[in-house]
């Protein structure tokens, strides 16, 4: 499968809803590749609380959704999703990759990373 426009989002999906699953085909028909990075179960108990479903269910449920192409876990302890970004990067270093979240990204930590493109898409 062609990888030259790759769209990254992200998000807990614990459990996901209609409006996640809208959202997910939105971004993948924007790209050529959806990676979708989903919280670990250490960051769900670190900063949500808790989880309703391990990662390892999230995985399965988002990763069964046509409109995702690959899952990546991650843990980043400050919040944001830079980690994750750095990490796609560093697997795909030749694709066009656009960062896409529900929130305004202005601003934002991720932003300051080169070489990725930020879409907020509400």
């Amino acid at each position: 499968m062609k990888k030259d426009r790759i769209i990254i989002t992200c998000g807990k999906f614990d459990p996901i809803n209609r409006d996640e699953l809208d959202f997910l085909r939105r971004c993948r028909q924007k790209g050529d590749w959806l990676i979708v990075g989903i919280h670990s179960d250490w960051w769900m108990c670190s900063y949500n609380g808790g989880f309703f479903q391990s990662f390892e269910t999230r995985k399965e449920i988002v990763s069964s959704i046509k409109y995702v192409d690959e899952i990546f876990k991650f843990n980043d302890s400050d919040g944001t999703a830079c980690i994750l970004l750095k990490l796609v990067k560093t697997c795909y270093p030749n694709s066009n990759i656009t960062f896409i979240s529900e929130e305004d990204m202005h601003d934002m930590p991720e932003t300051k990373i080169r070489g990725i493109t930020f879409e907020t898409m509400k």
